[in-house]
């Protein structure tokens, strides 16, 4: 079962929006020099995100808590993606050279009937602790919650439930290194900071909870148009949307309209006007093509983008992901090939991790990105329960 627990949160002396929307450098520095603060006692911290989506401004409420460090493998906190090296050494050496957590790993949790948005209900009412508004005109607010009895209610509820991480598994897997380094220098209590992570908790059945995409960027093919897509239309329907090579617009209403829900996804090329929607072939099965996948997610896109399209066309390309569609279509030097891909629902980012399975690394991405408003720093020293 996954802990929880109040933590001595390291906050901003005085917000900045530009602070809290990058990586916070020299966080220890910082603290000596007063421009970070330690809260004098154990709490956990409500967090508000309000943002636009279309004409609707739609507001996220999760929460910030330390969470007892355990492997992938005990299950109680999931993953749903696969961890780059690259991006794990860089979370381990980031973390063990500051020795503290500025990055929250963002896990979902299931909570249909809102309980504990409920036990929040008191603490919203007051003025927040903070107000801040970023560059991509999010609202961020947060309310310290230092009631022993709403953290003694917090801890039960969350006895029974498993966490889903849905951004951070590299942090994570650094933590829980950073954990390993301190415990092999002298063994460590059972409710030692040193054992817990920063965590933002997000309800998973909230409605405004949204995945966004990971679009792709490929190098190094060496193959033309005409070769790509003749080794598509072995596994895909190809649609030609003419003139839509720039035109975003256009090949996400493409993407809406996919035949019986089918994987789809759009190509664009250097120097071609047109764009391309190849849709998953119906009577194609990823897993009868070579994919080692699970049965029940053969089908999700980055499964089918990533293990059946770029593995089959594209082998041994170097593949980029990106959050913004226009980087991928503005085609910058040296790319052969971009790919505008759909978002994951959460319900099947949630099911990957249920049946015990990987997406490929930097499949998924939640938009707005959680703000670094709280800090925290595990101790060998210091107990939190």
């Amino acid at each position: 079962m996954p802990q929880i627990a109040g933590f001595r949160g390291i906050l901003w002396n005085k917000i900045d929006p530009k602070l809290v929307a990058q990586p916070v450098a020299e966080p220890r520095a910082r603290l000596d020099r007063g421009e970070l603060v330690r809260d004098p006692t154990r709490a956990v911290y409500r967090y508000h995100q309000a943002f636009a989506a279309g004409s609707r401004t739609l507001v996220r409420k999760s929460w910030f808590a330390a969470v007892a460090l355990s492997p992938w493998a005990v299950r109680d906190v999931r993953p749903h993606e696969a961890t780059d090296a690259k991006a794990r050494e860089r979370a381990i050496a980031g973390i063990a050279k500051a020795g503290i957590h500025t990055d929250a790993v963002l896990a979902g949790y299931r909570d249909a009937a809102g309980e504990t948005d409920r036990l929040f209900k008191k603490a919203e009412a007051e003025r927040p602790l903070v107000d801040v508004t970023t560059a991509d005109g999010t609202s961020h607010k947060l309310w310290r919650v230092g009631s022993a009895e709403v953290i003694g209610k917090l801890r039960p509820l969350f006895a029974p439930k498993k966490l889903h991480v849905l951004d951070g598994h590299a942090r994570w897997e650094g933590m829980l290194a950073y954990r390993d380094q301190l415990a092999a220098k002298a063994p460590l209590a059972q409710y030692a900071s040193a054992n817990y992570a920063l965590a933002c908790l997000v309800n998973l059945d909230d409605p405004t909870l949204a995945a966004g995409a990971r679009h792709r960027i490929v190098r190094g093919t060496g193959a033309k148009r005409d070769d790509v897509l003749a080794k598509a239309r072995r596994y895909f329907i190809i649609d030609t949307l003419a003139g839509a090579a720039k035109d975003l617009g256009k090949q996400f209403t493409a993407l809406a309209d996919t035949l019986a829900h089918q994987p789809a996804f759009v190509l664009v090329f250097p120097g071609d006007a047109d764009a391309y929607k190849l849709t998953l072939s119906p009577e194609i099965s990823p897993i009868a093509e070579g994919v080692s996948v699970h049965r029940a997610i053969q089908k999700y896109d980055p499964v089918v983008v990533d293990a059946l399209f770029l593995a089959k066309v594209a082998p041994g390309a170097s593949i980029e992901t990106v959050l913004d569609p226009n980087v991928v279509i503005a085609l910058g030097e040296g790319i052969d090939l971009g790919i505008v891909c759909k978002p994951l629902s959460i319900d099947q980012i949630a099911h990957v991790d249920e049946v015990g399975e990987l997406l490929p690394f930097g499949s998924t991405a939640i938009h707005p990105p959680v703000a670094r408003l709280v800090a925290f720093e595990p101790s060998p020293d210091e107990d939190l329960v």
